[in-house]
């Protein structure tokens, strides 16, 4: 009992004398915030946070949100047209506050409808061999729709994969995002700023897929995957990124 409570203490005296610290300097993340209209073959449609994202983080976190959207050529029918595929991007930059500004997704997803959550340690890799260690993420959410007094809910499965970036580090593991941030404020009198990127699609799970609907596990994670290498290339500054 001793043993666990011991590093339970030492890291609350740590995060108590982070306060106590002159000011810090800020060093900003390594990710570009901007989504540009276009990512490789996907067309983006940005939107602002809820009301709730923004009451529920510190006031200098910022935001960069997205509908992203590809035709799906390859079923294109006279009759139904072009079938859409649709991943929802998001990009949280943290202020300067370690309790309050980014955390983990798995923390928050439930108040989007998100249920019966299960993660997975994975590994994107880009074009020109570097790896990005991702999350990866399963998950069921419930969406509301019809009037309040006649609500209706349907339930569709998820996929989603978050990492973070840093001044010089990109991480899947939200302690060590945390504990490279408080190394920083106690040797370096630095601030980092993070960055939190996730990407979520909805995918079928059935074994006979409808033409022209939801794509499957295996074409959501490829279609994912495709397009956070897009962002990867174009929005990391990777000679700030430690090799």
């Amino acid at each position: 009992m001793i043993r666990f409570f011991i590093p339970a203490a030492l890291m609350a005296a740590v995060m108590s004398a982070i306060y106590l610290l002159p000011p810090l300097n800020e060093a900003e993340s390594a990710m570009d915030m901007k989504i540009e209209p276009f990512i490789g073959a996907w067309e983006t449609r940005t939107y602002p946070p809820s009301e709730l994202e923004i009451n529920i983080l510190a006031k200098d976190t910022e935001f960069s949100k997205a509908h992203c959207f590809r035709r799906r050529l390859e079923e294109m029918s006279i009759i139904d047209g072009v079938p859409v595929d649709r991943i929802d991007l998001s990009i949280v930059l943290s202020g300067h506050d370690l309790a309050t500004s980014i955390h983990r997704p798995e923390r928050c997803m439930p108040a989007q409808g998100h249920r019966s959550i299960q993660g997975f340690k994975d590994e994107l890799e880009l074009g020109d061999g570097k790896k990005i260690p991702v999350m990866r993420l399963l998950s069921k959410q419930g969406i509301g729709y019809g009037p309040p007094e006649d609500r209706q809910f349907i339930t569709r499965d998820c996929l989603t994969y978050y990492f973070f970036v840093g001044e010089h580090d990109i991480t899947r593991d939200h302690t060590k995002r945390t504990l490279i941030d408080i190394k920083d404020r106690v040797l370096h009198g630095k601030a980092q700023r993070w960055a939190y990127i996730s990407a979520t699609m909805a995918f079928s799970d059935s074994e006979e897929r409808e033409f022209g609907g939801p794509p499957n596990f295996e074409m959501a994670d490829r279609k994912i995957r495709q397009l956070l290498r897009e962002l990867a290339d174009s929005n990391i500054a990777w000679d700030q990124i430690n090799s």
